[in-house]
């Protein structure tokens, strides 16, 4: 077992694990070496270009942690390319939980609570909390909630490879967002190098919120039952699936109005103004993605970038 020193404050430190030493032993097998040298240069540059020595410290605790479980999520990436490792990848699943637990109790215990704390940051670590208990929970309490050694290879292949995707673009979307603060000329497909994947994933959100937008405008003047049914379902369905690919600043804002929207039809309330105002919004989200540098040649006209 290791005996080093954990990334977060001593006050706050997370236990040694187990498997930590076989992750950073089997760091040298990593397929992308390049993107751990340049992430960890970027936010090594940042670091340092923070002048409050407290402020600098707490972010160095955030990043050296989510720098770190990109290990873990390599390690279960190259597990699975070998399907008899797959109990292997659960168990791995299951430690990454628990450190994002860790994680995200010292941002709220020591980093929001702290006083050379700015609003702006603040309200980053806020979302990256929000954000990473959001796909916590929809991994760990949805959809790997039972036994999965009772299920088929397939069925348990796909559950893991699709909690890898949402956990890599959760702690993906974390490093950006937090080193934005500190260098808002950063770039997120660069800094990952997978501006091809956040296209595609941009591409879906304007799909998506495209067709749920149609479906609003039609319930806004025909409030038919069959309609506002279907409106439900597109709502929660959005929620499941493409929100993961809005910014975190936004998933709160979607599923408050989502609530009251769907609440309201459930309880056959007069949603109509409710629907105006959720369409408004979906539009404004609808605007912002469409900026989106990765999407710069496809909507040119779009003339603000905001890169996620």
């Amino acid at each position: 077992m290791s005996t080093s020193e954990p990334a977060i404050s001593d006050d706050l430190a997370l236990q040694p694990l187990l498997l930590r030493d076989d992750v950073q032993a089997d760091s040298a097998t990593d397929n992308e070496p390049q993107f751990r040298a340049n992430l960890e240069r970027e936010t090594a540059s940042v670091i340092q270009q923070i002048e409050s020595p407290a402020v600098r410290k707490i972010v160095q605790n955030i990043l050296s942690e989510l720098v770190r479980f990109f290990d873990w999520l390599s390690r279960i990436e190259s597990n699975l390319h070998k399907l008899d490792t797959l109990l292997e990848n659960l168990s791995l699943l299951e430690v990454l939980q628990f450190e994002a637990h860790g994680l995200v109790e010292f941002i709220e215990r020591r980093a929001i609570p702290s006083q050379g704390v700015s609003e702006k940051l603040r309200e980053v670590l806020e979302g990256i909390v929000y954000g990473i208990n959001h796909d916590l929970r929809r991994i760990f309490e949805r959809e790997l909630v039972r036994s999965v050694t009772q299920q088929s290879t397939p069925l348990v292949y796909g559950k893991i490879l699709h909690a890898h995707g949402l956990l890599t673009n959760c702690f993906q979307q974390s490093t950006i967002t937090l080193l934005q603060v500190f260098k808002p000329s950063l770039v997120g497909a660069s800094l990952f190098n997978d501006s091809e994947l956040r296209m595609k994933q941009s591409l879906v959100l304007c799909r998506d919120l495209s067709s749920l937008m149609r479906i609003v405008r039609q319930a806004e003047t025909q409030a038919d039952p069959d309609i506002l049914r279907k409106v439900v379902r597109k709502v929660l369905e959005f929620r499941d699936g493409s929100m993961q690919y809005l910014m975190y600043k936004d998933w709160r804002g979607y599923e408050s109005l989502a609530l009251e929207v769907v609440t309201a039809i459930e309880n056959n309330l007069n949603s109509q103004s409710l629907l105006h105002q959720f369409l408004c919004y979906l539009e404004l989200l609808y605007g912002h993605v469409k900026m989106r540098a990765v999407l710069g040649n496809i909507f040119p006209y779009s003339d603000t970038h905001d890169d996620d």
